[in-house]
């Protein structure tokens, strides 16, 4: 079967005539292979679309509650400001090699345990529950310790610093995710490792020594009594020294807590210390026991008020009538002490008035007859004096002036008296 061609002539932009083409019509076969042809195209276009639109929706990525996200973009930070920082929810970000999601969990609480300063202990020692014997003296160079403040001791010479072992948990998150990403080196993560696990082999190094340094440092202010009671001072310290030096680095960390797990004494002296401590606490019962009986003593004597009384009265330079305003103030055995004082001197003073009265109502009349008056005075002592006793003996005078003897039978005891006549012993 015969087919028609067309030919035309094409000419060049300088009026040549150019190559001839030849227009024709296609066979079915290339019909078919034109019609694939735009249709493949066709689907190919509709494939890269739905490429690139999942391309850009695999950049929506989310934030977990506990999380906080900062994005890299051609390795620096996105936005500015704290908008850098991404809070929980959804976002978007370019998708790899473009971005990098970071994803920091800053709620989760980590711990870390300091063990710089105990003894070493074997395998053995670690796992039994009860202290193995001491075999020999502290290594420095295996047995770890911290010094404690020095004491003046008394009627010695000198100072003395105490040695101790101590065990420390540390617990800590990240605060500032900008400044933990620029300060602290992170090595690059293995496929499905968690951030802070990546993190942790910078992190725990670094405060291991800031720990150090900061225990050092705090426990050498404390006693050694302070520091085996675990005051809680310690440990507050310790947090603040170890705060300060990682804000110094702006290392985005934030300490939680410090705990002092155990603080003892080194093990080679436990019976010396012991015996000390044992002595301490009694000596401070003693004293506990005397302040008691201070206060009880003081309490009974001049009330509750007394022991103010008694420093108020301690003042110098107090005149006679603020003495007696302070001792006013006064109850208990001081009140009635006071009250029989006052009584016995009213007493006292109007019994001198009184004798002093008779004297001189007596004065005119010794005055006239003396004699008569001594005479008078004399019984009258007598009779008081006789009065007031049980057995009477008189002795009258010899005659001529001659003295008399007299033989008075007395009982050996004077508590027993003498049976009355007619009665046996």
């Amino acid at each position: 079967m015969a087919h028609k061609h067309d030919t035309c002539t094409c000419t060049s932009p300088h009026g040549q005539p150019s190559e001839q083409v030849i227009v024709g019509e296609l066979d079915p076969a290339g019909q078919s292979l034109t019609n694939a042809l735009r249709v493949s195209f066709a689907i190919l276009k509709v494939i890269m679309i739905l490429l690139v639109i999942l391309f850009a929706f695999s950049g929506v990525f989310r934030v977990q509650p506990d999380e906080e996200a900062i994005v890299l973009q051609f390795g620096r930070f996105r936005g500015e400001g704290e908008q850098r920082v991404l809070g929980p929810g959804l976002h978007f970000a370019f998708p790899e090699p473009i971005s990098e999601v970071i994803r920091i969990p800053v709620q989760r609480v980590l711990s870390q345990p300091i063990d710089l300063f105990w003894y070493f202990e074997t395998e053995q020692e670690k796992l039994s529950r009860n202290p193995m014997p001491v075999t020999g003296p502290l290594n420095p160079l295996t047995d770890g310790y911290s010094l404690t403040r020095n004491d003046q001791l008394t009627g010695l010479a000198g100072t003395d610093y105490n040695i101790v072992h101590s065990r420390w948990t540390i617990t800590y998150r990240v605060r500032s995710p900008i400044a933990f990403f620029e300060s602290i080196y992170i090595r690059s993560r293995n496929p499905g490792e968690d951030f802070l696990d990546a993190a942790a082999e910078t992190v725990k190094p670094l405060l291991n020594s800031l720990a150090a340094n900061a225990i050092t440092s705090t426990m050498v202010r404390y006693s050694i009594d302070d520091a085996v009671r675990s005051v809680t001072g310690i440990a507050a310290d310790v947090q603040n020294t170890l705060q300060r030096k990682l804000d110094e680095i702006d290392s985005g960390l934030v300490i939680d807590a410090v705990r002092a797990d155990r603080i003892v004494w080194p093990r080679q002296v436990d019976e010396a210390f012991q015996a000390s401590n044992r002595a301490r606490q009694e000596s401070a019962q003693m004293e506990i026991d005397a302040r008691s009986f201070e206060g009880k003593t003081l309490t009974d004597t001049g009330g509750p008020e007394a022991a103010a009384v008694l420093e108020k009265l301690k003042q110098p330079g107090l005149t006679q009538r603020q003495q007696e305003e302070e001792v006013a103030k006064l109850s208990g055995q001081v009140r009635t002490v006071i009250s029989d004082a006052i009584s016995y001197r009213t007493s006292v003073v109007e019994e001198a008035k009184a004798n002093a009265e008779y004297l001189m109502k007596l004065l005119p009349e010794y005055q006239k007859r003396p004699e008569l008056v001594l005479q008078k005075l004399y019984q009258d002592a007598i009779q008081e004096v006789l009065g007031g006793a049980e057995e009477k003996i008189l002795i009258q005078p010899g005659q001529d002036g001659k003295s008399r003897e007299i033989r008075v039978m007395i009982n050996r005891d004077p508590q027993i008296r003498k049976p009355a006549s007619g009665q046996t012993k």
